[in-house]
């Protein structure tokens, strides 16, 4: 009987590959935690319009 892969994986309690899942969300903790503490909106929405700009359309110009 052929075991799939995904089965070996799941069924290992191999430390080197709990390390490697740390070591991967570690990263991916620290890189999320990086992007949020350089990420500097200023206040402001990202992608709103500056309060002197006006968008409305003029519809009587037609």
């Amino acid at each position: 009987m052929t075991v799939s892969p995904f089965a070996r994986i799941n069924s290992s309690r191999s430390l080197l590959l709990y390390l490697v899942i740390a070591a991967v969300l570690v990263t991916l903790i620290a890189g999320a935690g990086a992007a949020i503490a350089t990420h500097d909106s200023g206040g402001e929405r990202a992608h709103s319009a500056p309060a002197s700009v006006s968008y409305s359309l003029d519809i009587d110009a037609a």
